[in-house]
């Protein structure tokens, strides 16, 4: 099994890409020390990069979701939700036949920050919710006018 990882920082501060096999199975907002960088990881920062310079709005690169069949499920909802938009965990919910509540759970289980975008998910009253990575709603929040602004 071959392992690389790379950080790099960008305006909402450092991500981290961890490729096992080929295959992107982490994206999170943090730095690692300990980095070896290949060329899939250089095209995911490349790609990222384009993204926060609202050259592109959808990654290409490949990654391998880990979860379970529930995750999985919720995740693929999730990634149908086009840039700059927003739906609610409720809405989620109604799409996976999951609870909202434990839509929120899963949004927080989320490896593939960016990718899978569950920045994208709120409340249906309009508030944030939660988010998982370093920053936390401050950081949900920044995305969201980020991706709003560059329509």
């Amino acid at each position: 099994m071959s392992t690389f990882q790379l950080s790099f920082k960008t305006e909402l501060g450092f991500v981290s890409v961890m490729e096992v096999d080929g295959y992107i199975t982490d994206i999170a907002f943090k730095k690692i020390s300990k980095q070896k960088s290949s060329p899939q990881l250089l095209k995911v920062k490349n790609q990222i990069k384009q993204f926060l310079n609202r050259k592109i709005k959808k990654f290409t690169f490949k990654t391998k979701t880990i979860g379970s069949k529930t995750q999985l499920k919720v995740w693929n909802e999730i990634k149908k939700i086009n840039y700059a938009k927003t739906v609610s965990y409720n809405f989620i919910s109604k799409k996976t036949k999951i609870h909202p509540r434990h839509v929120g759970r899963i949004c927080g289980q989320n490896r593939l920050l960016l990718f899978i975008p569950c920045h994208r998910v709120i409340r249906s009253s309009g508030l944030m919710g939660g988010f998982s990575a370093k920053g936390g709603v401050n950081l949900k929040n920044k995305i969201l006018k980020f991706e709003k602004l560059n329509k």
